[in-house]
């Protein structure tokens, strides 16, 4: 078991790290606390970066950019991180980069010729975060921070999976109310520089990057070649919302700095811990038994580490 100063030591409290935590505090314990890989990387994670990559890319040096190189580029330099870590693949790995390189060339293409996403004044694209709460330092990065005519200020938030997030669920989402404290309280690298904003978020939003996925056949919910739906999932943000997300916030991280692991069986379907989380119980017998041995009778724990129990 670790301490709290233990744990602060050896985590970073990041939005990832937070997220994983959510997730499952299991997870979070063999990813984050014990530094164990994953036993592969899935091919949506692979996609949903790459996308991002090439997003942040057309706000830096425009939209007129070949978006299918863009892409294979992308992808490509995301590929090639973490190499030690095996990739899941759905059908043989050629076939799957082909599939990932359509879609991708889908969504920035929809991405490339939506509106909003030519005129909108970009302030921030990709920008990193750091703000202090209880004496603890968080860090994050924000996806996007755009400016509109009228003078407010919209957070929008990248989406790459393949659900469309739940509109009802947009005003309770932590990962939103953490940007929208981090741009009020917090501060942000410009040009290199640490620079306290006191932006007041008006709107946060989420940007449903597979609404601009095209589809292939007609269906109830489309035609042939239409695209999947709009990608804007918008809500207002009052100022009272981010002072009750302070207190969640700091609860959720008291509650991190304890070393009680539990697994939250919803998210194993999605999980690359599951190999670890598999072996938990052998482990947790071996290093206890001396423990409990009065407990077990010895010729059952040898039979359960043999796999005949």
């Amino acid at each position: 078991m670790y301490r709290k100063t233990e744990i602060l030591d050896r985590i970073e409290l990041r939005q990832s790290t937070i997220k994983d935590w959510l997730s499952c505090p299991l997870m979070f314990r063999y990813r984050h606390v014990l530094k164990l890989d994953p036993s592969y990387r899935s091919l949506a994670a692979i996609h949903g970066s790459a996308l991002h990559q090439c997003i942040h890319e057309l706000h830096m040096n425009g939209f007129d950019q070949d978006l299918e190189d863009l892409y294979a580029k992308a992808l490509e330099s995301v590929l090639n991180t973490e190499k030690h870590i095996p990739i899941r693949w759905k059908h043989e790995p050629g076939e799957d980069v082909l599939i990932l390189k359509i879609h991708g060339e889908e969504v920035l293409k929809g991405y490339a010729n939506h509106r909003r996403n030519r005129t909108d004044h970009i302030l921030h694209s990709e920008v990193k975060f750091k703000f202090g709460l209880n004496g603890l330092n968080l860090t994050g990065t924000i996806d996007q921070v755009r400016q509109h005519q009228d003078g407010g200020l919209e957070l929008v938030d990248l989406k790459s999976g393949m659900l469309r997030p739940n509109k009802r669920a947009l005003n309770r989402d932590w990962q939103l109310n953490l940007y929208a404290f981090a741009l009020r309280y917090g501060e942000l690298l410009v040009n290199g520089s640490w620079v306290r904003t006191r932006m007041k978020v008006m709107r946060t939003s989420i940007y449903f990057l597979r609404a601009h996925e095209i589809y292939k056949r007609d269906g109830k919910y489309g035609k042939k070649g239409c695209q999947k739906g709009q990608p804007w999932i918008t809500c207002q943000k009052p100022s009272w919302e981010l002072k009750q997300f302070r207190q969640e916030l700091a609860n959720i991280i008291k509650m991190m700095t304890k070393d009680w692991p539990f697994p939250n069986t919803s998210s194993c379907g999605f999980c690359a811990f599951n190999n670890h989380c598999d072996q938990r119980l052998e482990i947790e017998l071996s290093t206890g038994y001396k423990r409990i041995s009065h407990l077990i009778p010895q010729s059952e724990f040898k039979a359960y580490k043999k796999g005949e129990l």
